[in-house]
């Protein structure tokens, strides 16, 4: 009984003690406004944290029971038949026709069950509307390396197709990479096709780039070849040929029919489409090349890789890079003066449609990307050690933002440039920012308040989704950009298009961009098989997205004269376009501007396909223009609402969409005859 009533007493007087000091603690901060407040907060943070988790365990077990009905797990879709036809063999040369959606790998090698003799191969035949280009690959292998050979598609033999039809070939350039990759783990030492070397200078008339076709023994060398409709072209079929010589001795001759179908391509279809021009990288190249560093240099090559980019279905510019010069009165927040010479000179002639014979379909406003707060405007800061909280964006900062708006739309409607096609890139990803300001959704939110408030005309654009997708968003509000943002570029592992939908309805815009690649979006790097950015556009039709973009075109590796695109470009991310400066690299003559790629040509495609659709859906025909996308992409994006993302079924596969060049090939065929025979047509 006394050890009882010994541990009875020091509990009694250690809760006693237990009370006193709650008591004591709950006194002190009740007494002390600065501790209430703190205590207040804090509580405030918890319930936040509680309840967004809460949601987010929801989201994700509801994300169990998403799986699509019949959904393929696509292991096997790489895996088809050999797309290429018309195999010929002549002597050591095998040479195939290969569609524009198969990347040619250096050890492809077609099957002896469809290899002919010489001369064997039927026509090529080429079908497409007015307005449109064309592609194939014409693939070269032999055993031994062969002189002075070379390779020709001519229409001489018919002067209606002369006077109609162009065409211009490729040398397409192999690079060599060795990555990690975090989804796809290491790789192995690959080669895979690219750059597209002309074979004549593009901005040169009469040089001579590639003067024959270097076949390594035992290795594939493909020619890229593109064939134009031109719009006057009247319907019906022309003739050509395919010729492939050494020297004087033909190797293959191929007879090429091009069928010019009545309707004409449409020049336009309603989907924004856009890539980021890094000016710092795209002058490094041009340092690099040796080219002279005057303005007027500098102005050319810009505006040349501006029209190549025009020309393959893409507007591009940077994000606030080069801007008009103004001078502020930071007491007040007013410009004290604008100089905006300098900028119309270099960008005038791309935004009054002088240069492609149309405006851009979308432009990036000179508003840099994080400027409204990273660096000093109006003594806002978020970077260093004493970062502003966002109340201090009242007042200068809000004053000054809303006369750069005013500024802005003042020069457009001056020069007579679309203002309804641009966009204020203001933030990107900004999930990455909330590990040093915690308010970054809040700034955002002011930062597009602040322009809108200048002009009702600014489009404000983020790099992100209205709903949290990951677990280090827990605490942070990102509702709070609803209702301010007017275009939401999702990545495309984040987006959900029945959330994305929610949005459109009350009249934001949604773009995706390639964040998360296969299985939510076909690949943009070197590791890119099949249809690639091809698959883009279809996967915006099918979900009704507003716009695409790809986050670089010109992303050229560390300005450094011993790292350039083709032998040191890693994966090829965020490089498209490549400097035609640095040829000599691989031996070749420099061009005095940028080439394309593969991938930019698989882009161009995918832009045609949905000016194919466009079509259809303006001659009433939207359910057949429906069904064909869905027979070719059954899932993209985040479709099914896996949150997070990697929670899909397919998570590490190919993607839930066809990988056979010939589908994408037969589709197309078949659209342009769907479209030829439409009654009005």
């Amino acid at each position: 009984m006394p050890l009882f009533k010994n541990k009875l007493t020091w509990f009694l007087l250690g809760m006693a003690s237990g009370i006193l000091a709650v008591a004591a603690g709950g006194f002190l901060v009740l007494s002390s406004p600065t501790l209430r407040t703190h205590l207040k907060n804090t509580v405030k943070k918890l319930m936040k944290v509680h309840q967004t988790v809460a949601a987010i365990k929801t989201l994700e077990a509801k994300s169990k029971d998403l799986l699509h009905p019949g959904l393929v797990i696509p292991d096997n879709f790489l895996h088809y038949p050999f797309p290429g036809s018309r195999v010929e063999k002549n002597g050591d040369l095998t040479t195939w026709i290969a569609p524009l959606s198969d990347r040619i790998q250096l050890q492809d090698v077609p099957p002896s069950s469809l290899i002919g003799k010489p001369g064997s191969s039927s026509a090529i035949h080429l079908i497409g509307l007015r307005g449109e280009v064309l592609s194939f690959q014409l693939v070269l292998r032999s055993s031994r390396k062969i002189p002075d050979l070379h390779a020709e598609l001519s229409t001489a033999s018919d002067p209606k197709a002369f006077s109609c039809i162009t065409t211009h070939r490729f040398l397409e350039h192999y690079e060599h990479f060795t990555a990690s990759d975090v989804k796809y783990g290491p790789i192995h030492p690959h080669d895979i096709p690219d750059p597209l070397i002309p074979f004549r200078d593009p901005y040169t008339p009469g040089r001579i780039i590639v003067a024959d076709i270097p076949v390594t023994p035992d290795a594939n060398q493909p020619v890229w070849i593109d064939i134009a409709y031109a719009k006057n072209c009247s319907p019906g079929t022309y003739t050509g040929v395919l010729t492939v010589r050494s020297g004087a001795q033909i190797l293959r001759k191929t007879p090429v029919n091009f069928e010019v179908l009545a309707p004409v391509l449409p020049e336009h279809a309603p989907i924004s489409r856009w890539m980021e021009l890094y000016v710092s990288r795209f002058y490094g190249g041009l340092v690099k090349g040796g080219l002279p560093t005057s303005d007027l240099e500098f102005q050319r090559m810009y505006r040349r890789a501006f029209v190549l980019a025009h020309a393959y279905g893409f507007s591009t510019n940077d994000s606030g890079g080069i801007h008009p010069d103004i001078r502020w009165d930071w007491r007040t927040g007013t410009p004290t003066s604008v100089d905006w010479s300098g900028y119309d000179q270099l960008y005038g002639p791309m935004l009054s449609g002088e240069l492609t014979g149309s405006p851009p379909n979308t432009w990036s406003l000179p508003i840099g990307t994080w400027s409204l707060g990273i660096g000093m405007w109006g003594g806002f800061a978020v970077l260093g050690g004493n970062p502003s909280p966002v109340s201090d964006w009242k007042g200068v900062p809000d004053i000054a933002t809303q006369n750069l708006a005013k500024l802005i739309v003042q020069h457009w409607k001056e020069k007579g440039w679309p203002i309804d096609k641009t966009f204020a890139y203001i933030a990107d990803e900004p999930v990455h920012k909330l590990y040093y300001y915690a308010d970054t959704y809040k700034l955002i939110a002011k930062n597009a308040d602040s322009l809108h408030k200048g002009s009702p005309h600014i489009h404000v654009m983020v790099t992100d989704v209205p709903y949290i997708t990951y677990k280090n968003q827990v605490g942070h509000n990102k509702l709070i950009m609803v209702g301010k943002v007017n275009i939401w570029a999702g990545a495309s592992a984040q987006f959900i298009p029945s959330r994305m939908q929610e949005r459109q309805k009350e009249g934001d815009h949604v773009w995706f961009y390639q964040a998360g690649g296969p299985p939510f979006i076909g690949q943009n790097d070197l590791y890119s098989l099949g249809p690639g950015f091809r698959m883009w556009f279809w996967t915006a039709w099918k979900y009704h997205v507003n716009g695409v973009f790809y986050w670089a075109d010109t992303f050229w590796n560390d300005n450094k004269p011993n790292m350039n695109p083709y032998v040191n470009q890693g994966l090829g991310d965020g490089t498209i376009m490549y400097p035609g400066t640095e040829l000599h690299f691989i031996g070749y003559p420099d061009i005095h501007g940028p080439i394309p790629s593969i991938r930019m040509a698989q882009w161009r495609r995918g832009y045609e396909d949905y000016r194919y659709l466009t079509y259809l859906k303006q001659m009433h025909k939207e359910k057949e223009a429906d069904r064909i996308v869905d027979k070719l992409v059954i899932h993209a994006l985040d479709d099914g609402g896996y949150l997070p993302y990697w929670r899909s079924p397919l998570w590490q596969k190919p993607g839930d969409w066809s990988h056979n060049p010939q589908d994408w090939h037969r589709e197309r065929i078949k659209m342009a005859r769907e479209i030829a025979a439409i009654p009005e047509n």
